[in-house]
């Protein structure tokens, strides 16, 4: 099938192939999601970029009553996350990346899940930027993205690990392969220091990592002002 989006799968087979692509990834969405919460409780507004088939929006939707906002560069995922959200109104569907996000100090949440590493450092960077542009003041920003390790040695068994991972989810052999090949080629890890740098350097006041295992890590930041 002709590939619609820049994840590893087309978008009406994405949310059952990444079950065995992304270790704990129902796990993941959920820790977004409290993180979040926990920082602003009843939040009025909330974006998800790089929102796919609608997942976290759904779950987001069974907590609290934020306006939310679904972001995506995908034409393919944004129709499945409109059939899966039929209440929210065309108008907060956003055919976009998030370095094209226009916003200016509008949204309470800010959510950015396993979407960012698609691009190289200047469009992380402007990504992030977009982002932190998004939140009022005491805002929350959560993002996840494919890591790397801190040292090359690592890095090596930290890819064996997800090698390993995948097969003992019914990957073969060569599904596998492939996949670890998009390292670099279509995915562009960086280290979790790194992310913290970029994201403290971008004006958050507060930044933490909030999940790590496998080659994934999430961070959770706070914008500077009244929550």
């Amino acid at each position: 099938m002709e590939k619609d989006n820049t994840t590893a799968s087309p978008a009406v087979d994405y949310e059952r192939e990444v079950q065995s692509t992304i270790p704990f990834h129902a796990c993941i969405l959920q820790e977004a999601v409290d993180a979040a919460l926990s920082v602003r409780p009843s939040p009025a507004r909330w974006l998800d970029t790089g929102c796919g088939p609608g997942r976290l929006a759904e779950m987001v939707a069974a907590r609290c009553s934020a306006e939310l906002t679904l972001a995506d560069p995908s034409t393919a995922m944004l129709a499945i996350a409109r059939a899966r959200h039929p209440g929210i109104p065309a108008q907060r569907f956003l055919s976009m990346p998030s370095e094209a996000l226009t916003a200016q100090s509008w949204f309470d949440v800010v959510t950015a899940i396993q979407c960012h590493h698609y691009g190289d450092t200047a469009a992380r960077a402007k990504a992030v930027a977009r982002c932190f542009d998004a939140l009022v003041p005491g805002g929350v920003f959560v993002v996840f993205e494919n890591v790397r390790a801190e040292t090359d040695a690592w890095q090596a068994v930290a890819r064996q690990r997800w090698a390993a991972w995948q097969r003992a989810r019914g990957r073969d052999e060569t599904a596998v392969v492939q996949h670890l090949a998009r390292e670099g080629t279509k995915f562009f890890p960086i280290r979790v220091s790194e992310h913290l740098a970029l994201l403290s350097r971008t004006g958050f006041a507060t930044v933490e990592v909030l999940w790590r295992a496998y080659s994934q890590a999430g961070f959770v930041c706070i914008k500077a002002g009244s929550l």
